[in-house]
């Protein structure tokens, strides 16, 4: 369980920092259901790693990925620097292909990236020369006091979803209230012409962690860090969904399966219906990529995708007072119901009033929503 305190994620960073030098036994990082006691390392994982290890010439795809990851952390831990241009790219690295090709290399970036949802400064562009394979920034994350604000910023938020659901008693519920924490701080992020959002900060951590939107690789790459940083096994998903690019998740829970999660959907319809689905359910209107020679499609293996969706009834508590949805716990989506009933928005149901009604006087009020948010806050039982 990690510490409930901001110093914690920075004491990460300088150890991270300290540690470049021999990074490569580091550098893949860790299963994302472990804990390093390093913030970066913590909020990543080595899944795709591992896959590139079972693919042919793995052992080069690997070393590869390592050259990766030893350069963002370089760039993470380096807020001194400026970043230089090469052409018209901001570059942090040349990776060289060392006999792989540059479809191949680029297969190894993708990996990397969907490991690392806190690198915000790895752009989805690929770009290449005959002898390099270039890792390059947006322009926006060039200078390196931005990149300091914004790695604060990532972990302060980081670090605050996750404490909302560290006391939870399964990984159902932490899944639950991540999911539910984010779709409350973000909205999805159109530009002017009601297009979803096409710069960098909407496509990256810091949609949700300083801007409060983005689009769906923003929802996926947020929930992934905190579920990683609460030792949850989840991975970041890329596919096809109503005939568009799409990102969501796949989490291990509490039976050893994986279940999808589509927050962004979730949020966009005011639905709980995308959380925990299995592949029965998921695939109406959800195709996931696959291992291709393509690096814009290619996607690992997920293992033990459940054919069917979770059962949670096992692991629902009797109801209490405070848990006003009726889904066995008492979290931020009760506090968000309880105050669009008091604001008028979305009446509760008589049922769904009586657990609202927290002191018993026949009315729901902020009196009644401030207990709940107590009880939420660990302030209450």
């Amino acid at each position: 369980m990690k510490m409930k305190i901001t110093a914690l994620a920075a004491a990460a960073v300088m150890t991270l920092a300290t540690a470049v030098s021999g990074i490569s036994a580091a550098a893949a990082g860790i299963p994302a259901a472990e804990d390093s006691n390093n913030f970066l390392l913590d909020c990543g994982s080595r899944a795709g790693y591992d896959y590139l290890g079972t693919m042919e010439n793995g052992e080069a795809l690997q070393a590869a990925y390592d050259r990766m990851c030893e350069a963002a952390a370089e760039l993470w831990c380096n807020t001194n620097k400026t970043l230089d241009k090469i052409s018209v790219y901001h570059t942090y690295a040349a990776i060289p292909y060392d006999g792989l090709d540059y479809n191949t290399v680029g297969i190894v970036y993708l990996t990397f990236r969907n490991d690392f949802p806190l690198y915000y400064f790895t752009d989805c562009m690929m770009v290449g020369d005959k002898t390099n394979f270039y890792l390059i920034s947006d322009s926006s994350y060039a200078n390196g006091s931005t990149r300091a604000q914004a790695q604060q910023d990532i972990m302060d938020y980081i670090i605050s979803v996750a404490e909302k659901a560290e006391d939870a008693g399964s990984d159902y519920e932490k899944a639950k209230i991540v999911h539910d924490a984010i779709n409350e701080d973000l909205e999805f992020a159109y530009d002017t012409y009601g297009e979803p959002e096409r710069e960098a900060w909407a496509h990256n951590v810091l949609g949700a962690c300083q801007n409060g939107k983005g689009v769906c690789e923003c929802y996926a790459r947020v929930y992934q860090a905190v579920l990683n940083y609460l030792d949850i096994d989840n991975y970041i998903v890329s596919g096809i969904a109503e005939g568009g690019d799409h990102a969501w998740n796949a989490v291990r829970l509490d039976d050893g399966k994986c279940y999808y999660v589509d927050c962004t959907w979730n949020d966009m319809l005011e639905t709980d219906f995308y959380f925990a689905k299995g592949e029965n359910t998921m695939s109406k209107d959800h195709t996931v990529d696959v291992p291709t020679d393509d690096p814009m499609r290619f996607f690992i293996e997920l293992p033990d995708i459940s054919d069917t969706d979770y059962d949670a009834s096992a692991i629902k508590k009797s109801r209490v007072k405070g848990d006003v949805n009726g889904d066995g716990f008492i979290n931020i989506t009760d506090i968000t119901i309880t105050a669009a009933n008091i604001k008028g928005k979305k009446l509760l149901s008589e049922e769904n009033f009586k657990y609202a009604d927290m002191n018993g006087d026949g009315k729901v009020n902020i009196t009644d929503l401030t207990k709940i948010a107590a009880i939420v806050k660990g302030k209450a039982k």
